[in-house]
């Protein structure tokens, strides 16, 4: 149960604490007075959307904490890595104005997915559009699995349902991209075609370029080099490099006996000579086999302007990147020849999910058919009482053309409150306080079935008065047996039989609103609910009533 609720910083409250108790609270107070308010920061702390809007005008942190009593989730806790307080559970919840969500279980930081999924074990939160929602498909398929315990076949088809949708969407993609033109594949192949031309695996972009160099300029190569080799070694006047060289030898050999210095520098000398020939003679050589060759010069061009145009053509700057880009385009010709094979695996992978989606699916809407018989016989039981005593209600399962998320078929709630009457969707036929009676007797029936520790029923009595609503509170208590029940109501039959009564009020100034929460004394009571009876104005007679339904 909850047994703390701790508020700051909230829309329009400031600072509220309750130290809430078991059994039927009820919650009172007029229109606008804030009880919304309340609710809304309880679904805060239990994992519901909150934002920056949330936080009370001028401040800079909303704070909501919440303190339950259980001993029945902790493992569930354990398996979160929170540590286990016993039956003590502590929430907090926290929004900054920089728009910074944070959720602590037992000062443990968790993920608000994971508060959702605690917080759903612990409260019940039926809000004002929930009576509403049980025209919602979905909303029905969700009573039937909470009442038969159908979450791990539930789990199991939304599995199913998953890998179907992944199946359909891999062939969704494979026929997208079989789908091109066929002309892709042939550019695939061309493309792959002029770079094994240019049979990049052995080209070197750089002995290609000196090889043109050399061929567009072999004559003055040969000639240069030719000149470069007489000069050196060559001359028939004995005036080339090596001729001279010989005599300056000869000059230190004659200064070496006189001076050390002097032959050192003949050796040095006598060194370059030996280099100087050897340079004559591989100009010599490299002259000799130069040779003007036109026909290589040609493919030579075709072969570098080929590079060129292939460099361009795919946005790369070198051969190693061209290299790449040849890998690429075979990966792609290869897969476009593979894409039939892999289409058709996809295509058997596809039906495969399918069948085992639909065998999911037709044990879920067994579970649900069996289930559904069930809730309804207890639920007509529970409707005796609310003065529904001829009510008539089924289900009406049909299979939907294509599956969703929720399962295979479509369920329809049909209704008929009088003898005689076909059943006809409960959308068309029941009135606003026939849906707020049929909603209670679901939750209680559930609560035989799934207890929540706690119940929050949000105006669930819309649409009744009189006895009804008597009766209606009658079960509310019955309820409150086997789970802490909240009520918020404006009706003094519901307000008059609660074990414990909050007023909700909401104080205004010229500069702010504040709501305020505060538990009410037997007299005060009494003043509640005879000003639920006859308004602002509270008469003697109101007074006497309300004393009358207190004590009934």
């Amino acid at each position: 149960m909850l047994t703390s609720l701790h508020i700051e910083n909230f829309a329009l409250i400031s600072e509220i604490t309750l130290e809430l108790e078991n059994g039927l609270t009820v919650l009172t107070g007029e229109t606008g007075s804030g009880k919304s308010i309340l609710l809304g920061a309880l679904g805060l702390v239990i994992g519901e959307r909150g934002n920056v809007s949330n936080i009370r005008q001028g401040a800079k942190l909303c704070v909501v904490e919440a303190i339950f009593s259980d001993k029945t989730i902790s493992k569930r806790l354990t398996h979160l890595n929170i540590e286990s307080r016993g039956s003590e559970i502590n929430i907090r919840r926290e929004i900054s104005s920089t728009g910074r969500s944070r959720a602590f279980i037992n000062d443990s930081q968790v993920s608000i997915v994971d508060l959702k999924s605690i917080g759903s074990l612990l409260v019940d939160l039926h809000g004002q559009d929930e009576t509403r929602a049980l025209l919602d498909r979905v909303t029905r398929l969700h009573l039937l699995d909470s009442f038969g315990g159908h979450e791990k076949i539930f789990k199991a088809y939304q599995l199913s349902f998953d890998s179907f949708c992944a199946a359909k969407e891999k062939l969704k993609k494979l026929e997208a991209e079989a789908s091109k033109p066929r002309a892709d594949k042939n550019y695939l192949a061309f493309q792959l075609e002029e770079l094994d031309g240019l049979n990049l695996k052995h080209l070197n972009a750089e002995e290609l370029d000196a090889e043109y160099n050399e061929l567009l300029h072999a004559t003055e190569l040969a000639n240069g080099l030719h000149a470069t080799y007489e000069l050196l070694d060559s001359s028939t006047e004995g005036n080339d490099a090596n001729s001279i060289i010989d005599k300056a030898l000869r000059t230190l050999e004659d200064l070496s006996e006189y001076s050390v210095k002097a032959s050192k520098l003949k050796g040095r000398l006598s060194s370059s000579r030996i280099e100087l020939n050897d340079i004559a003679q591989e100009a010599n050589n490299i002259a000799d086999g130069i040779s003007q060759d036109p026909n290589r010069l040609l493919i030579v061009e075709e072969k570098m302007e080929a590079l060129s145009t292939a460099l361009h053509k795919h946005s790369v700057s070198d051969t190693e990147s061209l290299k790449l880009v040849e890998i690429d385009l075979q990966n792609q010709l290869d897969r476009c020849e593979g894409l039939t094979e892999e289409i058709q695996l996809a295509k058997d992978e596809k039906t495969a999910q399918y069948n085992n989606m639909i065998s999911s699916g037709e044990q879920l809407l067994e579970v649900r058919k069996k289930s559904g018989s069930e809730l309804l016989e207890i639920v007509n039981k529970k409707l005796v009482p609310l003065k529904l005593p001829d009510v008539v209600m089924s289900w009406e399962f049909a299979k939907l053309p294509s599956p969703d998320s929720q399962g295979i078929e479509d369920v329809e709630l049909l209704f008929s409150a009088n003898p005689g009457s076909d059943p006809q969707p409960l959308a068309s036929v029941a009135s606003g306080g026939e849906k707020s009676r049929i909603m209670l007797a679901f939750k209680a029936t559930l609560a035989t079935r799934k207890t929540v520790p706690t119940i929050v029923l949000d105006e669930i009595d819309t649409g009744v008065s009189g006895e009804v609503a008597t009766r209606m509170a009658t079960t509310m208590l019955n309820m409150a047996k086997t789970q802490q029940v909240f009520s918020v109501t404006h009706l003094a039959q519901i307000a008059a039989k609660g074990n414990n009564h909050i007023e909700i009020s909401k104080e205004t100034t010229e500069k702010t609103a504040i709501t305020r929460a505060q538990y009410l004394s037997k007299d005060e009571r009494n003043e509640a609910i005879a000003t639920l009876l006859s308004g602002n104005k509270i008469s003697d007679e109101a007074r006497a009533a309300a004393d009358v339904l207190l004590n009934s």
